[in-house]
C-alpha cells in the first residue's frame, strides 16, 4: 500500500498512460497548457485516493470528475 499522494512505479507508470492516452485522444501537443491542466487533474484524482486506472479515467469522462 502506498500513502496517499504518492506514487509507486508502477502507478506512475498507469497515471503517464492514461495522460498520454487522453492527450492523444484530445489531440493535445507536449507543449499544450490543456496537457498541463488533465496532468493536474489526474494528480488531483490520485491524490483523493482514486488509484485505479478505470476509476481515474471514468472520472476524467464524468462532467463533475467524481466518476459516479
Amino acid at each position: 500500500m502506498t500513502m496517499r499522494g504518492i506514487a509507486d512505479a508502477e502507478q506512475l507508470a498507469s497515471l503517464a498512460e492514461i495522460l498520454e492516452s487522453h492527450c492523444q485522444a484530445a489531440g493535445f501537443q507536449a507543449d499544450d497548457t490543456a496537457r498541463e491542466r488533465l496532468a493536474g487533474r489526474i494528480m488531483a484524482l490520485f491524490n483523493a485516493g482514486i488509484v485505479d486506472r478505470n476509476r481515474i479515467a471514468q472520472a476524467l469522462n464524468s462532467p463533475d470528475e467524481t466518476g459516479a
